[in-house]
């Protein structure tokens, strides 16, 4: 369940494709370093410290995400437990609930099938054209804002995160080609605009063309995750 939602997280990369983004980027800056210093030490170090900077970054963007993830599957059972206890306590009282909100012609016929006098209820911000047209027809709709109900237990918010983990392509060498090139593509111009006033011309140029031809593949073969 974790590696499909970091999918979603790093927008369908997986664990290879994230590790080989990391190195490619370290490596990358590393040779830039050791273009312009000729220090091998130095852009050993450059290599390590971006290898880490990514992996940071990466931890706390998938903390975030699996917090997030976890406070809007509660804020949806809790609305769900107050949706079950209002639709039990509006049968009880004789109305019938509406969920979702229908349109004017799906509102129509509930009201001609019902019949006059009868009382619906929707959930969600109220609108007038579909309280005027069940008046039109004898019925009446009322509006109830949504509010959340009981506390779902950590057992229910894991079982809801397992039942709605999304099912998508497992192979390697096609999530590989799930990433839009943007950070290629964006890193390529940049190291050829380089070229243009740094020694060593010909290797920044090699450079920038290897990562402008890496981000357009990956553009050409972008796959949205599902």
């Amino acid at each position: 369940m974790e590696r499909a939602y970091k999918r979603i997280c790093f927008h369908g990369r997986g664990i290879v494709a994230r590790w080989l983004d990391r190195v490619f980027f370290a490596v990358l800056g590393g040779i830039c370093l050791y273009l312009q210093r000729r220090n091998l030490l130095l852009s050993g170090m450059l290599f390590i410290g971006i290898l880490i900077m990514s992996l940071l970054w990466e931890y706390k963007r998938w903390t975030k995400y699996k917090r997030d993830l976890w406070k809007k599957t509660v804020k949806a059972l809790k609305q769900e437990n107050w949706l079950r206890q209002e639709a039990a306590r509006i049968r009880q009282e004789g109305g019938e609930v509406l969920y979702p909100v229908p349109d004017a012609e799906a509102l129509l016929g509930h009201c001609l099938r019902s019949g006059e006098g009868t009382s619906f209820h929707c959930f969600g911000e109220a609108k007038r054209e579909l309280i005027t047209l069940a008046e039109r027809y004898g019925c009446m709709v009322s509006f109830l804002p949504w509010q959340e109900g009981a506390e779902p237990s950590r057992e229910q918010v894991n079982e809801r995160l397992q039942r709605d983990v999304p099912k998508g392509d497992r192979k390697v060498w096609s999530a590989l080609l799930h990433l839009p090139g943007n950070r290629y593509l964006l890193t390529g111009c940049v190291l050829l605009l380089l070229s243009m006033v740094l020694r060593h011309a010909l290797y920044w140029r090699l450079l920038g063309s290897l990562c402008l031809a890496i981000g357009a593949i990956r553009r050409a073969f972008c796959v949205t995750p599902e």
